[in-house]
């Protein structure tokens, strides 16, 4: 158990704010490209079946709920010999991003890329495994640096700008990149081998930064400053488990996150899907990826002025969610192949409200991280916060394995849309059409209203409340001091 010294806001230096946007940022790269682009690597480039790159997808996510909790119990009770955080974030990224490049660059050197189905699922299982030490450890200095609601929805904000400033960029410059290299006569599968290599070396740059950052902070120092106190005063973590299990405002933040992830990755990982096969305008799919991100970017930006009217990080979710239930309503009925820039829009205008949704659903989890120390006496942030992280992950899965059935279920896999189809102009099936649209709007549409529904009438805390808890396990810790 770490038990630190509760420090006033005002008194912690402004530098450490800094971390997790800074790798928050750095992760956005990762995500806006290797992510955001498996898939369509795995099908464009490997020529997996689309059921098969769903298969290696989830198997991977899979993984990630093992990942996520253990490395979280393990950074709560291990420490190095000279250091607390700042070694997860070079063993997760560094990791993450070899585990990238030879997912990316591999096709270059292979004769038969579509029989190495196994292996790229090994190997992206792996990145999977070394990318919860690295979120992990992001999310627990994220709880311990800002303690308040006002101060987690912002850091939670920049950190959202951080990593959707990266779709901005990556969703503006691959595109390009891919198109402008291809004229040039380069071959595909080079290309994406050489944007690879470039991105995770521009990552692991800034995770350098987060890491010589970490490394100097005062929450690094406490945490080392309070380890022998911590080993005489640890709890067993089963207590710990008990507590998230039976703790509502956690379960409650995990289902609203997942569920939030899964129509967003809807978005950013099946983008290239919409615009080659609905639209049939991969011309606007630059201009696609990079606005909605844009607007996420400019919604997150909007969280200090939602806050200062609704002033609780409740009710600021809820009024985001219900917000994009309208503007998918409406979207049911404007997408269209024959309306690319009010189909860009629309989609664009619920992003711009899923932005501060992410902004104001973080601090949920941080909340409930507050409420399981109180009741366990375990600060076992590390655990806690990693059950945000599995949100994520199951979001994402979800949506994986969603996306594939009805894309599936469509007839995505029909001998209409091959490559060599497409060029000579086979007509997109009917059942993929509508797949397409509902992917972008109706599920949407529905998942928003469940989202509404559980925050508004089942998350039980507000800011109000997180200030008492903190302040009795303060006078809690000050008094077994005494």
């Amino acid at each position: 158990m770490q038990e630190e010294v509760k420090v006033p806001e005002g008194e912690k230096p402004d530098r450490d704010k800094l971390i997790y946007p800074m790798q928050q940022t750095a992760n956005g790269i990762m995500q806006s490209f290797f992510s955001t682009y498996l898939n369509s690597l795995m099908t464009m480039i490997y020529v997996f079946p689309i059921t098969v790159a769903g298969v290696v997808e989830s198997l991977s996510q899979i993984t990630a709920w093992i990942a996520e909790p253990l490395s979280g119990a393990i950074m709560d009770r291990f420490s190095f010999k000279k250091a607390k955080y700042w070694p997860w974030i070079i063993i997760g990224s560094i990791g993450m991003a070899v585990c990238w490049i030879i997912v990316f660059t591999l096709p270059v050197f292979l004769k038969n890329p579509r029989a190495w189905a196994i292996p790229i699922a090994a190997i992206v299982i792996i990145q999977h495994l070394l990318a919860g030490p690295n979120a992990n450890v992001g999310h627990t200095l994220y709880a311990r640096i800002a303690m308040d609601g006002k101060l987690r929805s912002y850091l939670a904000m920049w950190g959202k700008i951080g990593r959707d400033g990266m779709k901005v960029v990556i969703g503006l410059i691959f595109p390009l990149m891919l198109t402008g290299f291809l004229a040039l006569g380069m071959e595909e599968v080079r290309v994406w081998a050489l944007v690879a290599v470039i991105l995770a070396g521009a990552s692991i740059a800034l995770q350098s930064v987060t890491v010589i950052l970490t490394k100097n902070s005062k929450v690094e120092k406490d945490a080392l400053a309070g380890r022998a106190a911590a080993k005489r005063q640890s709890r067993p973590i089963s207590k710990t488990v008990k507590v998230i299990l039976s703790n509502r405002a956690l379960l409650v933040a995990y289902v609203a996150q997942a569920l939030s992830k899964v129509f967003f990755f809807y978005h950013i990982m099946g983008g290239m899907f919409l615009w080659r096969y609905y639209m049939q305008n991969m011309g606007l799919l630059a201009a696609f990826m990079t606005l909605i991100s844009l607007a996420a970017i400019t919604g997150a930006s909007c969280v200090p002025i939602a806050y200062k009217f609704l002033k609780d990080t409740k009710r600021c979710a809820v009024m985001t969610y219900i917000v994009q239930i309208v503007i998918y309503g409406i979207a049911y009925f404007v997408m269209s192949p024959d309306n690319p820039w009010g189909t860009i829009f629309i989609i664009c205008a619920a992003q711009f409200f899923n932005g501060m949704s992410d902004s104001f659903l973080q601090p949920l989890f941080a909340h409930g991280a507050d409420y399981s120390a109180w009741k366990s006496g375990n600060k076992d942030y590390g655990l806690n916060m990693s059950v945000f992280g599995l949100a994520i992950t199951t979001g994402v899965l979800l949506s994986t394995i969603s996306r594939t059935a009805i894309l599936a279920g469509g007839g995505f896999d029909s001998a209409a849309l091959t490559p060599a189809a497409m060029a000579a102009g086979a007509v997109v099936p009917e059942g993929v059409m509508i797949a397409l649209h509902n992917l972008n709007t109706l599920y949407p549409f529905i998942l928003c209203v469940v989202i509404t529904l559980v925050l508004f009438f089942i998350y039980p805390l507000n800011d109000r409340k997180v200030e008492e808890i903190q302040k009795e396990i303060a006078a809690r810790d000050a008094a077994a001091k005494g």
